[in-house]
């Protein structure tokens, strides 16, 4: 046995986590964390072994981490028997990769004097990306005539025109298929429609192996165990590298776009992800958030409110108020940057949308590109849209724009800012109640404020919050805990040893304390105790003032724990 640091070696490869039978015909095993690169290796493994301590020496080289065993294989080569660019493939040199061997490289060069392909052809020819769609329509995998996606595509085709019509950005809206999940993108979409009916959807981008790819791999691992629907991780430019194991994970499709232009904020790429997808109905998750059960209710949710009269998306409300006013329990972070009417609470910037929301998007989009140099553009005039109807008003063309003089303004540094500027100056004024939690909140019991997250001018009463999703979850280890714990508990577990509800404070619901890691090696029993941890959030997914709801169509709009005095909730609740 040997400890290794910092080296990440050649052609290995994950066989198990912690605990678990890893399987390496060859007999190069290591153990260890790869977040720190601290390994110890054996050279005569055998068969049947589980990945413990106790097999690579009995030292623990990484205390408090689950760690992890890895496989040494053989180098792969290309098809054609050249060398693979590792770089761009997941491992190190375990598997060739179509990035790899493809020496067309580059999203461009996908775009360069080649026909749109059939749907049969795709990804012929071992190309690493293929071309979607674009501002040029005849390049682009379009409904057929008379499909139910034919409407998204015509307003997609109205929303993206004023962005394509700028030569600096017509690149801008590129969407590729990254082929190694080709047959992912041909389960969930049609011959007749390449729309995703309802798509969560991601963005990424950054180095091979990067703190990015855990998290992002938690998030899709979240949907994989807990949702029916696909996501789209978007990654932006080449050099990210997905892991081997998204292939393995049937919801998993990554598309690829440019990289965004000029200096705006990495988190503007959000927006574009948004209209890149094309999805019908989508709910965007950054890469530090996971899902949970009954988080795929919101696409219902989201048709029944993103419509053709309310073209505009939706946030969930932020856990804090950012309102100059008297009271406000959080002044040090009052927004007043935006002097006009605020018409709704601050919201956090986890939208979910339709097609309908798609020209407010492209519009949001275009300003920041315009404010970077200051300009002036025709902004769709989308109030009207509450009396006509969103297709009635993009017809009408000019007739339905506002001129805007666009220059660059405190509040355009963000997304966030952005979305929520946008949305009061146009007079939007719906907003999710609560489903984008902190992981903490899954782990307190019943111990949680009576009038979390409440605010005197929006919320006297706190916030209804949604257990369906948590975010802030940039930490792999304690994340890989918590979403293992969820996934055991997500139906009522049988046989549980819980304590009385003031008792909120337990060991066993903190990872890598003693207590937990102890009745960690007794898995038969772990579950009986640890599943207290979320109680009673499997069966009860909804808590505001102080009661616990069984659905979330039971929650009124007045809390009837607060009285007479209580007032109506201003959140919509999926």
């Amino acid at each position: 046995h040997a400890v290794e640091k910092g080296s990440t070696g050649f052609g290995w490869t994950t066989c198990s986590m912690e605990g678990e039978l890893c399987s390496c015909p060859g007999g190069h095993v290591r153990y260890g964390d790869p977040e720190a690169q601290r390994w110890v290796e054996s050279t005569t493994w055998r068969e049947g072994r589980k990945c413990l301590t106790s097999e690579f020496g009995g030292t623990d080289i990484a205390p408090g981490k689950v760690k992890t065993c890895q496989c040494r294989a053989e180098a792969a080569t290309c098809e054609d028997g050249s060398p693979v660019d590792w770089s761009l493939c997941p491992g190190s040199g375990l598997v060739a990769c179509r990035a790899g061997c493809d020496r067309s490289a580059g999203l461009s060069a996908q775009l360069e004097g080649r026909p749109k392909a059939s749907r049969q052809e795709l990804c012929t020819g071992g190309r690493a990306f293929e071309l979607l769609w674009s501002c040029d329509r005849s390049q682009s995998r379009v409904p057929e005539s008379g499909h139910a996606h034919e409407e998204a595509q015509e307003v997609l085709d109205y929303s993206i025109a004023k962005v394509c019509d700028e030569p600096s950005l017509e690149d801008q809206f590129n969407t590729y298929l990254d082929c190694e999940f080709l047959s992912s993108y041909l389960e969930w979409t049609s011959d007749d429609s390449e729309w995703l009916e309802e798509a969560y959807v991601t963005y990424v981008a950054g180095s091979k192996d990067s703190k990015y790819e855990w998290q992002a791999t938690n998030l899709v691992r979240s949907i994989s165990l807990f949702s029916t629907r696909p996501v789209v991780v978007m990654v932006f430019g080449t050099n990210f590298v997905p892991p081997l194991q998204w292939r393995e994970l049937p919801n998993v499709i990554v598309y690829r776009m440019l990289p965004i232009a000029s200096t705006l904020s990495f988190n503007f790429n959000k927006i574009r992800a948004m209209v890149g997808v094309r999805a019908v109905s989508g709910i965007q998750l950054d890469t530090d958030q996971i899902i949970f059960n009954g988080m795929d209710e919101v696409f219902n949710s989201t048709r029944r409110e993103v419509t053709a009269r309310y073209p505009w998306p939706m946030l969930p409300v932020h856990w804090m108020s950012r309102d100059a006013y008297r009271g406000n329990p959080y002044p040090a972070y009052a927004f007043t940057l935006y002097r006009e009417k605020h018409t709704m609470r601050w919201n956090h910037a986890h939208p979910t949308w339709s097609y309908f929301a798609l020209p407010f998007l492209s519009d949001l989009l275009l300003e920041r590109y315009i404010a970077r140099d200051g300009g002036s553009f025709n902004a769709w005039r989308l109030q009207d849209a509450s009396s006509i109807g969103l297709l009635a008003l993009l017809k009408a063309g000019e007739t339905s724009q506002v001129a805007r003089d666009v220059r660059y303004r405190g509040w355009m540094i963000e997304d966030e800012d952005m979305l929520n500027v946008n949305l009061w100056r146009d007079g939007a004024d719906k907003a999710w109640c609560k489903f984008d939690l902190e992981p903490s909140l899954f782990l307190q019991r019943y111990g949680l404020d009576k009038k979390i997250y409440a605010d005197p001018q929006w919320y006297p009463d706190g916030v209804p919050l949604l257990f369906l999703s948590s975010h802030n979850t940039k930490n792999f280890e304690s994340t890989d805990w918590l979403l293992a714990l969820l996934a055991r508990c997500s139906k009522v577990p049988k046989r549980l040893r819980c304590p009385g509800r003031n008792q909120n404070d337990l060991d066993i619901c903190k990872a890598g304390s003693a207590h937990e890691r102890e009745a960690r090696q007794s898995p038969a029993e772990y579950g009986s105790e640890a599943c207290c941890c979320v109680e009673p959030r499997w069966s009860s997914p909804v808590f505001w003032h102080g009661v616990w709801y069984s659905s979330l169509q039971e929650v009124p709009l007045v809390s009837p724990s607060a009285g007479s005095s209580g007032k109506s909730r201003r959140c919509v609740m999926p």
